[in-house]
This record gives structure tokens, C-alpha cells and sequence, in this order.
């Protein structure tokens, strides 16, 4: 029995192996309807808060800018949807270090905003040193076991790896937590959504949100 439930659907490809489970599968809906937000909603304009100076804007949305940032929601909710569904250590960081770069490109461009460059950067600086411990666990997870297949992780009897899976599963853990921007980490997001639209805002944090819950599986599933 998989920590997310029964498994409903498997893709047979090598040991990677994508599957769905009855909990991944309702992740799984939750992101589609995510996807559509930003697609279906039609807002042109929002409204802007200078912090620095205490007055109120409207500002209007190109239709160029407004594609751009549709495009980069859709490759974000996509790379959430392979984390959700990937049956590999390995890929789960791939998929995931792909939502934090295209997190990062809905933050930095938008338009005529310099402090939207900055609130990037930091996410940008946030991912980067979070994807060291991140595939440093991945690594340390293969060299203790043999495998980043979960479908075979899940086989291997409790202790098995010794302390090199525990430490594994300890940088794992902190690679995704700075991915993901949750935890300390969350302080760094907080900028970013004060210089976003509201939709787009909800599609960075609901697919980090919800790839930080796949983890929580993922991590059950190691001996």
C-alpha cells in the first residue's frame, strides 16, 4: 500500500515509473483547476500599493506582458504536475528545481518594475542554494540504496542505507523546503506577491504549496 493510497494508474517506463495514486490524483485535479485561473480570468487591470510613498495606482496590463506570464504559469503548473506524478527521486528534484525557475520568470517579468527584478532575484538566489542539498540528498539517497525509484524504495525493509539515507533525507528535506519557499523560507516569497497580480500570485503558491505535500509522500515511502 502506497503512503497516498491506491494506486490507479501506472506508466511503465523503465525504473522512472509515473504513476497516480487516490491522494495524487485530487493534487492532481487542484493543479488543472490552478492552470485555469490564469488562462480563463480576463484582468487588466490591478491595483498597485506603494509601500514607499502611502498612495494607491491602478495600473494596466499589456496583453504581451499578460501571455508571458500565462506561458510561464502554464511550464510552473506543468513542472508541478511532474513532481506530483514522477516515481523518481531524481526527476521529483528535476521537476521541482523547473517550478522554481519558472516561479522566478513570473516574478521578474513584469513590466516597468524594478523592484520586481529584485523580489526575482532573491527567489532566483533562494532556489539556487536550496537545489545544492537538494540533488546532494538525491545522490546520497542512490549511493546508500542503489536506486531513486520509489516503486523499489518502498520495498527495502526500514534502516536499510544506514546513516547515509538518514543524512540523504536531511538535505532532501532542506532542498525542498528552500524550493518550495516554505518554512524561513517564506519570507522571501512574501515580496515577490506584493509585486505580482493576484492570480499569478496564487499559482506560485498553491503548486509550491502542493509539491511540498507530494514530498511528505514521497518521504514516507523511504525505508
Amino acid at each position: 500500500m502506497y503512503p497516498s493510497g491506491k494506486v490507479l494508474f501506472i506508466i511503465p517506463l523503465g525504473d522512472i515509473v509515473p504513476y497516480l495514486s487516490t491522494i495524487n490524483m485530487i493534487i492532481l485535479a487542484v493543479l488543472l483547476a490552478v492552470l485555469a485561473l490564469p488562462i480563463l480570468s480576463n484582468t487588466d487591470v490591478y491595483v498597485e500599493i506603494d509601500h514607499r510613498r502611502p498612495r494607491i495606482k491602478a495600473k494596466i496590463v499589456s496583453p504581451r506582458e499578460d501571455k508571458i506570464k500565462a506561458a510561464l504559469a502554464l511550464v510552473s503548473t506543468l513542472a508541478a504536475t511532474g513532481v506530483v506524478t514522477t516515481g523518481d527521486v531524481f526527476n521529483f528534484t528535476l521537476f521541482l528545481s523547473l517550478l522554481g525557475i519558472s516561479n522566478m520568470g513570473l516574478i521578474g517579468t513584469t513590466v516597468e518594475d524594478e523592484f520586481a527584478l529584485e523580489c526575482a532575484f532573491n527567489y532566483g538566489l533562494m532556489c539556487l542554494i536550496a537545489s545544492l542539498p537538494l540533488f546532494g540528498g538525491a545522490a546520497l539517497i542512490l549511493a546508500s540504496t542503489g536506486t531513486l525509484s520509489v516503486h523499489e524504495l518502498m520495498k527495502m525493509p526500514k534502516g536499510a542505507g544506514g546513516w547515509t539515507l538518514t543524512y540523504g533525507k536531511a538535505l532532501l528535506t532542506a532542498g525542498v523546503i528552500g524550493e518550495a519557499g516554505v518554512g524561513p523560507f517564506y519570507a522571501v516569497k512574501v515580496d515577490s506577491f506584493r509585486r505580482i497580480w493576484g492570480r499569478y500570485a496564487f499559482v506560485i503558491h498553491l503548486t509550491t504549496l502542493l509539491t511540498f505535500s507530494r514530498y511528505l509522500e514521497l518521504l514516507a515511502a523511504l525505508p
